[in-house]
């Protein structure tokens, strides 16, 4: 649904008439689009989780972090989105227990980054933190990277190709990492 009308063209009665039940029933298990969203995106996220302990080593760490972003549906739409449009419309009750989870997920990709590079919990939770800002920021300006080009004056097409986020998220997270050099 959100491939068809956009983030802004799904609604809650359209979505249930997607998933069979009334707008009332949807109700009864999430308060608005965006606590969906958020729902989807703490799924989404505790794959990529899973993805970075069984397949990251120190020399494919970022390569398996960005990869599993890639791949995995929505993880990186709904990043870009996740502080300005999604929390911001989710109640305090879900928003808090969706948090605790993420953290959660913080937690163990420190934990991952501090057995990889042999550094003490709290320096790989400072350097887990820097990358999920990164990637963040990085799937932000991936917007703008899939802007059709012939919309774009030929002068500045390079400028928005290079904010795709296969370019961004690495190049920021080896800088991070280097700092443990």
């Amino acid at each position: 649904m959100i491939d068809e009308s956009g983030f802004d063209g799904v609604t809650m009665a359209g979505l249930a008439r997607r998933v069979g039940v009334s707008t009332g029933t949807l109700y009864l298990y999430v308060r608005t689009k965006e606590e969906l969203f958020l729902a989807l995106f703490v799924e989404a996220m505790a794959s990529v989780t899973a993805r970075v302990e069984a397949e990251a080593t120190r020399d494919t760490l970022v390569d398996v972090m960005t990869r599993a972003t890639v791949e995995e549906p929505l993880y990186l739409a709904l990043l870009a989105r996740l502080a300005a449009a999604i929390e911001a419309n989710v109640a305090d009750e879900p928003l808090f227990a969706a948090k605790r989870r993420l953290w959660g997920y913080g937690a163990r990709t420190a934990a991952k980054i501090a057995e990889l590079y042999g550094i003490e919990i709290e320096m790989a939770g400072e350097i887990a933190q820097a990358l999920m800002i990164a990637m963040q920021g990085a799937a932000h300006f991936d917007i703008t990277s899939q802007r059709d080009p012939s919309t774009v004056p030929e002068d500045m097409r390079p400028l928005y190709a290079s904010q795709a986020y296969t370019e961004r998220f690495p190049t920021t997270a080896r800088l991070i990492l280097a700092s443990l050099a």
